[in-house]
């Protein structure tokens, strides 16, 4: 199996989230062989939208695509006086994912190795799977971890995309079983996805800025489809 995530990151109203799905849908119904691929369950696409489109966005479309959503974060805390955070108990039943220790969260908001198990802890105890992300050997994948995505600094947001070697490479040196999802993040497009399905040890794709348009999009995941 594939996966394809859509961070959105901090991107979108609402209105631009609905336009996002209704023009994705409208390309999803409209290429027959990758709808079915979608409903037999052989690629899972998972959309990861800022947390207050959340709701809105699965009510309206969730039933209509065969697809995921996930969350770009969640709180360390369970509950409580921590006025602004978003709680793996309050996103039980909204989400499937949740993406934990993203470069950006650990650069611009100091988030440290403790609080990233903190989260990982709160999101499983609410049925949440979490996506560790992870930048280079200094952020030690957990045991406890089933999906991990390796995210080089320099090639998020850059368009400088690392080459397959390099990934695998780090794969092998971070100790990742092969029986742990293994996912790359980095200036993934529809040209660059193409070198890295040619292994199967990478099982899937964090999209970050090519996600935001959901024609790039469309077109990395049918870009995988045809390919296999």
């Amino acid at each position: 199996m594939r996966y394809f995530i859509a961070n959105w990151k901090a991107r979108k109203n609402l209105k631009e989230g609905y336009d996002w799905f209704e023009a994705f849908s409208a390309r999803i119904n409209s290429n027959q062989n990758l709808n079915t691929t979608l409903h037999n369950g052989e690629v899972k696409i998972i959309v990861c939208p800022p947390h207050p489109l959340i709701s809105p966005l699965k009510e309206k479309f969730g039933d209509r695509l065969p697809i995921y959503f996930g969350a770009q974060d969640v709180s360390q805390f369970e509950e409580g006086s921590y006025t602004g955070e978003v709680t793996a108990k309050s996103l039980e039943g909204l989400v499937n994912y949740v993406i934990v220790g993203h470069s950006e969260r650990r650069r611009y908001l100091n988030e440290t190795n403790e609080m990233i198990i903190n989260k990982i802890i709160q999101a499983k105890k609410y049925n949440i799977e979490p996506i560790l992300c992870v930048r280079n050997q200094e952020d030690l994948p957990l045991k406890n971890v089933d999906i991990i995505s390796y995210e080089p600094v320099q090639a998020i947001g850059t368009g400088k995309n690392e080459d397959p070697k390099d990934i695998l490479g780090m794969k092998k040196r971070l100790q990742i079983p092969r029986s742990t999802v293994f996912f790359y993040g980095g200036s993934v497009n529809k040209t660059t996805i193409l070198d890295y399905l040619k292994t199967d040890e990478i099982n899937g794709f964090l999209i970050g800025t090519a996600s935001n348009d959901p024609l790039d999009f469309y077109n990395i995941v049918s870009t995988a489809i045809l390919k296999k």
